[in-house]
């Protein structure tokens, strides 16, 4: 049977090599102390970091969780694991690779204005362009020369027949639609070609173009007595055998980036019906045709 020789120290003058006899065991069952060039510690865990707890007397931390970063206590008497606190952080210099903007708003782009300055240029309106101001010294936001240009079109045809026998200005089925302007500087140009005709000779209609509930375009003097309609134009209706066709073009502001309804309205003067896309007359004859009439809105960029 071996038998186990336990030291504790190396003592004496012969040097700092033990030799153990063959067939004996050689074993540290204390550990070696720190004045002796040990740790006084017998076991680990993955991840252990080592701490001095005084000039002969070392420690163990076990590791922290995942992105902790280790820092002292409270206490600073021995380190420990802990999350960053980000707002404690002062903000990063552009000379150490940050911004030294401590905040933004969405849509911000930054732009330098020296060596080691960052400066941060806040998000321009709709359709607008970046370009250089006028002393060529940092970017702005502008219509970047698209003024005049079309941004969209939105029109509606209507082929069928549609009539009306009331003195009071209301809706032409058909003749309605929506646009939604990209700026608040927007144009709007109204185009309309429509085609009317009546029953009775010698009767006249009044027509619309109206903006969701109020009508644009039309005569303000309101002249000799307010039996006299206000309205965007006319048509004398002579014969029911005939078609008579308007053209109607307009520049509209809305000012607005809501959807917005352009549509048209009329009326006939006398108790009689007025046709939209045929006349008066029915027969089966080349000289009465079926017509066709169309709204198109185009917004016109600032």
């Amino acid at each position: 049977m071996a038998s186990t020789i336990r030291v504790n120290t190396i003592q004496g003058s012969t040097g700092t090599t033990v030799t153990v006899p063959t067939g004996q065991t050689f074993t540290v069952t204390d550990g070696f102390t720190v004045d002796s060039g040990g740790t006084g510690l017998t076991s680990f865990t993955a991840g252990d970091f080592l701490y001095a707890t005084g000039t002969t007397t070392l420690a163990k931390l076990a590791k922290g969780t995942a992105e902790q970063v280790m820092a002292m206590n409270t206490g600073a008497t021995a380190p420990d694991w802990g999350s960053v606190d980000l707002t404690a952080l002062p903000t990063i210099t552009v000379a150490k690779g940050g911004t030294n903007i401590a905040s933004f708003s969405e849509g911000d782009i930054l732009y330098a204005t020296g060596a080691t300055t960052l400066a941060k240029l806040a998000k321009g309106s709709a359709s607008d362009v970046l370009t250089m101001n006028s002393g060529a010294t940092a970017p702005e936001w502008g219509s970047g020369g698209a003024g005049g240009k079309v941004g969209q079109v939105v029109t509606v045809f209507d082929g069928d027949v549609d009539s009306t026998t009331s003195a009071t200005f209301g809706d032409i089925t058909g003749l309605s639609l929506s646009i939604t302007p990209v700026a608040t500087t927007s144009k709007i140009y109204i185009k309309f070609n429509g085609n009317f005709g009546e029953i009775i000779a010698n009767n006249s209609a009044q027509f619309l173009i109206v903006r969701d509930s109020t009508p644009i375009c039309i005569g303000t003097d309101t002249g000799i007595g307010s039996s006299q309609p206000q309205a965007t134009f006319q048509i004398k209706l002579e014969s029911p055998s005939a078609i008579y066709d308007r053209c109607m073009n307009f520049v509209d502001s809305p000012s607005t980036t809501s959807a917005t309804t352009y549509k048209m309205q009329w009326r006939i003067t006398e108790p009689t019906t007025l046709y939209m896309n045929r006349m008066g007359t029915t027969s089966d004859n080349a000289n009465y045709p079926w017509c066709a009439s169309v709204l198109t809105v185009f917004e016109i960029l600032a």
